[in-house]
């Protein structure tokens, strides 16, 4: 009678510990559904205006690459493409321009890489609807590409200016 005792004892135990272990796991991967179908996005109601903006816009004003930069993305997100079509070489021309005339006090290596970034983007949009029909989601993908890619942008050109600001003489 003991030994039937001592059986049912550790086989409660087991039984309580694996209730124990499914239901924790079962709440596990209803939190993880719930955060899936939180973070899905959906593309076609995307507002274009969450652009970083630049808050330095005195290093900025004198520089009319940037402006005219500024403008065309302003145009796309109004969903006027007719700068890109078949405009490959006036782009490159535009970049080429855009890179060299970089206010001195910005002048640096991540802003040129992140211009060179814009300018990726650019040149594949201007591709991709001079070649194919694309469809209204593949460009909102790519206008939002180049929206992410000016943030940046803007958002080195802040941290530049910042840092050269704390930086001891």
């Amino acid at each position: 009678m003991v030994n039937q005792k001592k059986l049912k004892n550790p086989f409660s135990y087991l039984v309580f510990i694996c209730f124990f272990i499914f239901s924790c796991t079962q709440k596990v991967k209803e939190n993880t559904q719930s955060l899936t179908k939180v973070n899905d996005i959906n593309f076609t109601k995307l507002e274009f205006s969450e652009i970083y903006q630049s808050s330095n816009n005195i290093s900025l004003v004198e520089w009319n690459g940037y402006i005219e930069l500024s403008e065309y993305i302003n145009q796309f997100n109004s969903s006027d493409f007719s700068l890109l079509i078949d405009n490959k070489k006036y782009m490159e021309k535009f970049f080429t321009e855009l890179k060299n005339s970089i206010p001195e006090s910005i002048n640096k290596p991540e802003i040129y890489s992140r211009i060179t970034v814009i300018e990726t983007d650019f040149l594949k949009f201007e591709s991709m609807i001079s070649n194919f029909t694309v469809e209204n989601l593949e460009k909102i993908k790519m206008v939002k590409k180049i929206n992410n890619s000016f943030s940046n942008l803007n958002f080195q050109i802040d941290k530049l200016i910042e840092k050269t600001k704390i930086t001891p003489l």
